[in-house]
């Protein structure tokens, strides 16, 4: 990526289950506070699990006008809200002078899932005439980088990106595209997810792949660890400003990281099972590598997919032990879904953003309720505990439906 324009990250923007904002994201992922619990959205009784990651105190209307609070539904405010705080982050003013220069793009999968359950009981019970007349328009996986675009005055490309776990990492690829192609100087890269409704939540238990830890949701979400028993659902939004390095020293901006790096391969095995040989994964980080012209000594820490899933973890595990060798027992790697749950989508975003911000205050988030050690996932998982450790080159890696490996290279901003 460095070829060409340098591509640099200068305000973050975090709407998540264990704060909202930046500085509460940050400071409960150091602290290793987790913010699995019992579901409140929806009555969870009837399913075998009974807990997720949920946006708790969130109000749109401190983001938005109330009327659009109201209109918008929950995954495009996760979208708007931080969107604004990372524009307020960086200190970027959108005016008509610069709203050519300025894109956005946006993942997202389940789209408004929550309210087009809603919709559809509507229509069973009244027809057409029970929908509300923005149906259509809301549920589109296209309306949260809409709403983005309206809101900020945003006159650059607007993309959207539905590669599943993948497209929070894959939005910040599309962005670094457009401003290395000279197409535009600043782009609002995020992702965003709502997921907690019935249906939704019914279709993840019928798949098998939640864990059922109700009695214990704190506990829940165990990437790595021996007794891990499945994910837990999570929600919420994300967003960064990126913008050229020329721009954004020129404007004196705040500068996290500069982002040096992708790569992205498929496993092309099964919608769900996974290549316990971590091959796929290997590889794009081997791209990645390369794209960012550094080498395996080079990476300080990891933030990982680390879902909880047993087979997911040790694909991760193996691909880790392929791509680095023996140097892959000293790079320390956590998940900060032992925390947050996985918020599909939202996920690859939350990653790049605790990866910048583990750049910029040397702080590695720990994976969290790592008890009893898996010996097939041996490597350093950052247990329990933040660590403090100089982190000059961070990684973050995602992993999608289908086997999709997207793979991110961050470093620390240098003149």
């Amino acid at each position: 990526m460095r070829k060409t324009r340098r591509v640099v990250i200068t305000g973050l923007g975090v709407v998540a289950p264990n704060g909202i904002g930046k500085d509460a994201f940050w400071q409960n992922l150091i602290a290793g506070k987790s913010a699995v619990d019992w579901i409140t959205a929806f009555d969870p009784t009837p399913f075998p699990c009974r807990i997720a990651a949920e946006v708790k105190n969130f109000r749109p209307e401190e983001f938005m006008s109330r009327r659009q609070a109201k209109e918008i539904w929950r995954f495009s405010q996760f979208a708007v809200a931080s969107a604004r705080m990372a524009l307020e982050d960086a200190k970027f003013e959108i005016t008509p002078a610069n709203a050519h220069q300025v894109a956005a793009c946006f993942g997202t999968c389940v789209s408004g899932v929550e309210k087009t359950e809603e919709s559809h009981l509507a229509f069973l019970k009244e027809g057409y005439k029970g929908l509300h007349p923005n149906t259509s328009n809301e549920y589109s996986t296209h309306a949260p980088v809409s709403h983005v675009s309206i809101e900020f005055g945003i006159k650059g490309p607007t993309m959207t990106l539905a590669s599943g776990c993948s497209a929070g990492l894959d939005v910040i690829k599309w962005g670094c595209d457009q401003i290395q192609a000279g197409n535009v100087s600043t782009v609002i890269a995020g992702s965003t997810e709502a997921p907690l409704a019935p249906l939704s939540f019914a279709t993840f238990c019928a798949v098998q792949v939640l864990s059922r830890r109700n009695q214990a949701p704190a506990k829940a979400s165990r990437p790595y660890d021996f007794h891990r028993d499945g994910m837990v659902l999570g929600e919420g939004g994300g967003a960064m400003v990126l913008e050229s390095l020329d721009s954004a020293q020129d404007r004196g901006a705040p500068i996290y990281a500069e982002v040096l790096g992708y790569g992205i391969a498929s496993e092309a095995v099964h919608l769900r099972k996974v290549d316990l040989s971590g091959s796929a994964l290997a590889h794009a980080i081997r791209q990645a590598l390369g794209d960012a012209q550094l080498t395996p000594s080079d990476i300080d820490y990891i933030n990982s997919h680390g879902n909880s899933l047993p087979d997911y973890d040790l694909c991760e595990t193996n691909a880790f032990k392929a791509a680095f060798g023996q140097q892959a027992y000293s790079i320390p790697i956590s998940s900060i879904k032992s925390m947050i749950g996985q918020p599909i989508a939202a996920s690859g975003t939350f990653q790049a953003i605790a990866s910048a911000l583990t750049i910029r205050h040397g702080i590695i988030p720990p994976t969290i309720n790592y008890e009893t050690p898996d010996p097939d996932c041996d490597l350093d998982y950052v247990p329990n505990r933040a660590r403090v450790s100089r982190v000059r080159h961070a990684m973050a890696n995602a992993h999608s439906l289908g086997g999709t490996h997207s793979v991110l290279v961050l470093g620390k901003p240098e003149n």
